[in-house]
């Protein structure tokens, strides 16, 4: 229980890291190129990309079993730390309050950022069914 806790919680460090670099690149240099949409839409297959492999080797490394409840835990555990982190940085560093943050769901662009997310949290289930399955 343990490790599967731990691995959540490096599955958000790292995941929270990697989108923080390439959200500042986005906003800064592509979003003036190709708008906020497009901009999101080229970010996060990079992202997922990079969630696919750090869940696989954060898994093996801590041995993380295949059955469906520890991975759904490991992915709840990295997704109510990412929200969590996103809305810290919405209030502190961008000024403004809780609600402020859920109202930029309106977004499309936003949107979509939650559907990868969700499918993030979702990356270790995923994993582990497969895993369950080959080793039938």
């Amino acid at each position: 229980m343990i490790n599967v806790l731990k691995a959540g919680i490096f599955y958000f460090l790292g995941v929270f890291a990697m989108g923080f670099m390439l959200g500042a690149l986005r906003s800064f240099f592509l979003v003036s190129y190709t708008g906020p949409v497009m901009a999101v839409l080229i970010e996060i297959p990079l992202m997922l990309i990079f969630a696919w492999y750090l869940c696989l080797l954060l898994t093996r490394k801590l041995e993380i079993p295949s059955d469906i409840y520890g991975r759904l835990l490991m992915g709840t555990v990295a997704f109510a730390c990412l929200l969590t982190g996103e809305i810290l940085i919405a209030v502190l560093l961008q000024a403004g309050r809780v609600t402020d943050f859920f109202l930029t769901f309106d977004l499309p662009e936003n949107r979509i950022g939650l559907g990868a997310q969700i499918a993030f949290a979702l990356f270790p289930a995923i994993q582990g069914y497969g895993q369950a399955k080959a080793n039938r």
